[in-house]
């Protein structure tokens, strides 16, 4: 649902805007189109068959417009793509001025001036005009940060699942098997050959020489 602002003024020189974003590619989309005539019976400005054009403003773009809104100061942008240039600003105003009983008066507001190729579009914003445009925009940035936490989120996920799985898969189980004893055949004594064996000397037990 696109938040839509009108601002035709006598001078035929106003601009409507449609605001609309997409969370998931972090951006905002602002729909500009030039007025085109003026109803001095109605008051009411038209903006039939206007110039029109898109503009695609960036997550920290969108922040920007935020602060400026709510510091009351300016944000300005300039893109170029293939040759192209798109720029502009958000900006606030103060102006003095005189009322018809000759009361000192001041004028507030925003006014959102953006230029594509030789077309210029502005749209004059109060400050509750501008004030809505800050809270649509905001919730905007609430929608596109849910957005980065949830892909985040599955990201981390599936990258913890294809962890566990490689770990799984690495893990390779070892049988420990009874280890098995060789006998030990009998072996033939080891004799030394160089050894004499005892001299037994006739006679008895006595007459052995140990």
């Amino acid at each position: 649902m696109p938040s839509i602002f009108f601002a035709g003024n006598k001078t035929n020189s106003g601009g409507a805007l449609f605001a609309t974003f997409n969370s998931k590619d972090q951006c905002a989309f602002f729909r500009l189109i030039k007025q085109t005539a003026w109803n001095e019976t109605s008051s009411q400005a038209s903006f039939a068959g206007g110039e029109s054009f898109n503009v695609k403003f960036s997550h920290d773009e969108i922040c920007d417009f935020i602060r400026a809104v709510r510091e009351k100061d300016r944000s300005k942008f300039y893109h170029e793509f293939n040759g192209d240039v798109t720029s502009g600003n958000l900006g606030y105003y103060s102006k003095d001025y005189t009322d018809k009983n000759g009361k000192p008066a001041k004028s507030q507001g925003f006014g959102l001036t953006v230029k594509k190729a030789n077309v210029e579009i502005k749209v004059g914003l109060s400050l509750g005009s501008a004030e809505r445009l800050s809270r649509y925009l905001q919730f905007a940035d609430d929608h596109i940060n849910s957005a980065i936490y949830t892909q985040d989120k599955k990201e981390a996920e599936e990258y913890l699942k294809k962890k566990d799985a490689t770990n799984k898969s690495n893990k390779v189980a070892v049988k420990k098997e009874p280890v098995k004893e060789t006998p030990v055949e009998d072996a033939d004594p080891v004799v030394d050959e160089n050894v004499n064996p005892p001299e037994i000397v006739e006679g008895g037990e006595d007459n052995l020489n140990w």
